[in-house]
């Protein structure tokens, strides 16, 4: 059986990989989160590659990689954010997946664009590394408790007995926190719901971005395509700001009582960090959130603040970052050096 791999008209072709992942995923998507994905982000439309079966002429596989501006010691360069990837269950011991990530890997050497990076599950590791990507790091899930009840109402079952607990021990994390991240009132913080990101957002990434050698857009154009037109989930944020400059932002959706963290950047002040972070759970105790759940790279260097404040590592839930680079750029061995990198779970794919 001969398989061929083609660069496809990602506009023309969309279906085909729609319905490509719906088969072979349990969690089927729709043309939204495709045209989205694939056709409207800021930065160009996605790349894709298709799997043949050259004999019935079908195709069976497919992985894509979707464009996304770095700013790299300061200048902008354009990277591939590996995306997608399906392939049919009975051609998953022929090779595919390797073929596949090689055609993208090629293309990196090529000159095609200069850098690419991924975030694979467990299965698709060994296919990054027998293509030869480089792991500069883990995404780590840390989770902060905010409220006890469904923690208790989880080991007991009871709901008397759930609130007769919570009664008292509810009161005892807020005291933790009243303690852990004091009140600034040089800052003003806002929960923000449905608004788009302005040019303050811009002000702010121009601002922050020199203080990290590889860092991924956070411009108002991306973040407005991220995340305010994101078909998937709505997201809320939380501002800091003095005297109306913004100084900080955290971006996070609502899922039953868990406050899903997307993304963050923040001037590097520990005040105002601690300020914004205080203030974000704050609000989510007001409004009967009982925990945060934030991925981190493991290199990220606001992560030991999360660390010291409250949030505790899921190791279960932990992933590899992989990255690869065209030899012949003068950045090649920043980008594949993990201690360089600003990232969030925002970086992924989606």
């Amino acid at each position: 059986m001969t398989i061929s791999i083609i660069e496809s008209d990602v506009e023309a072709d969309i279906d085909t990989f729609r319905s490509l992942l719906n088969r072979n995923r349990e969690k089927t998507v729709d043309n939204d989160r495709f045209n989205w994905l694939y056709l409207n982000n800021p930065h160009g439309k996605a790349k894709v590659w298709c799997a043949v079966d050259e004999q019935s002429g079908k195709t069976i596989a497919f992985t894509c990689a979707l464009p996304r501006l770095m700013k790299i010691n300061g200048s902008d360069l354009l990277c591939w954010n590996c995306g997608d990837f399906s392939v049919d269950k009975k051609f998953r011991t022929l090779g595919v997946a390797l073929k596949l990530r090689r055609a993208a890997k090629n293309d990196v050497d090529q000159g095609v664009v200069n850098f690419l990076y991924a975030h694979p599950n467990n299965k698709m590791e060994v296919i990054h590394k027998r293509v030869g990507h480089f792991c500069i790091g883990k995404m780590q899930r840390y989770v902060k408790l905010i409220r006890v009840n469904s923690l208790i109402q989880k080991k007991i079952g009871s709901r008397i007995l759930t609130d007769f607990f919570s009664f008292f021990l509810n009161p005892a994390l807020s005291s933790f926190d009243f303690f852990m991240f004091k009140k600034e009132k040089q800052f003003q913080k806002e929960w923000v719901s449905g608004k788009k990101f302005d040019q303050s957002y811009d002000d702010l990434f121009k601002k922050v971005s020199p203080n990290y050698k590889i860092i991924g857009d956070r411009s108002s154009k991306y973040l407005n395509w991220r995340y305010h037109n994101n078909p998937l989930y709505k997201t809320k944020r939380i501002t800091i700001r003095k005297n109306n400059e913004l100084l900080g932002f955290i971006v996070f959706y609502v899922k039953n009582d868990i406050a899903v963290f997307k993304d963050m950047l923040v001037m590097p002040d520990k005040r105002i960090l601690n300020s914004i972070v205080g203030f974000w759970i704050k609000e989510l105790r007001k409004k009967k959130i009982n925990q945060i759940s934030a991925n981190f790279m493991d290199k990220n260097p606001i992560l030991d603040f999360f660390k010291n404040h409250g949030f505790y590592f899921r190791p279960e839930e932990e992933s590899s970052v992989y990255v690869y680079a065209n030899k012949n750029n003068e950045s090649y061995s920043q980008w594949i050096d993990g201690d360089n990198w600003y990232m969030t779970v925002g970086d992924r794919d989606v």
